[in-house]
């Protein structure tokens, strides 16, 4: 009786330190949505960036160039998808907390929101505070975006609702 005890006891305590929750895995389903956010405490979206499969098949980038520039729309091929997956993938981004914030309290500074749509319908998402994950899967995904916008011109009503 008493062995079973510290068995239990062993058990729970063991629970506690490391969590019940189950281990998180790369969703089995294609890519077929990322978005990836970064913005100001008071100014607003610093980085917006969206890659989408249409119903048509084709994949859409909207993006922000740099910092507080306006979107850039244009059509890419499927398999920047497949590549952003694979970021996802090799950094772990499935596995991010849902939420990061720092110890202590901060009243200024940036958030960011991470979110990743499968089609078997599992979804990844995170989010941080003025604190994030320790690698760059974030930072990887948005200088690919940034790469795939290329020297593409902003169309002009985008430009002119961005300043709205």
């Amino acid at each position: 009786m008493m062995k079973i005890m510290k068995t239990c006891l062993l058990s729970g305590i063991m629970a506690m330190l490391v969590g019940c929750s189950p281990k998180k895995v790369m969703p089995a389903g294609e890519l077929v949505s990322v978005e990836l956010t970064k913005s100001g405490t008071m100014a607003g979206y610093i980085y917006e960036g969206h890659v989408d499969r249409q119903e048509n098949g084709e994949v859409v980038l909207k993006a922000m160039r740099e910092n507080y520039g306006p979107l850039v729309t244009k059509t890419v091929d499927a398999e920047a998808l497949k590549r952003i997956r694979d970021i996802i993938e090799r950094n772990r981004m499935y596995a991010y907390k849902e939420d990061y914030r720092p110890s202590v309290q901060v009243y200024d500074g940036y958030s960011w929101h991470f979110y990743a749509e499968f089609d078997d319908g599992s979804c990844i998402s995170s989010c941080g505070y003025n604190a994030g994950p320790k690698d760059d899967g974030l930072g990887e995904i948005r200088a690919y975006i940034t790469e795939l916008i290329g020297d593409t011109m902003p169309d002009v009503v985008e430009e002119e609702e961005a300043e709205e």
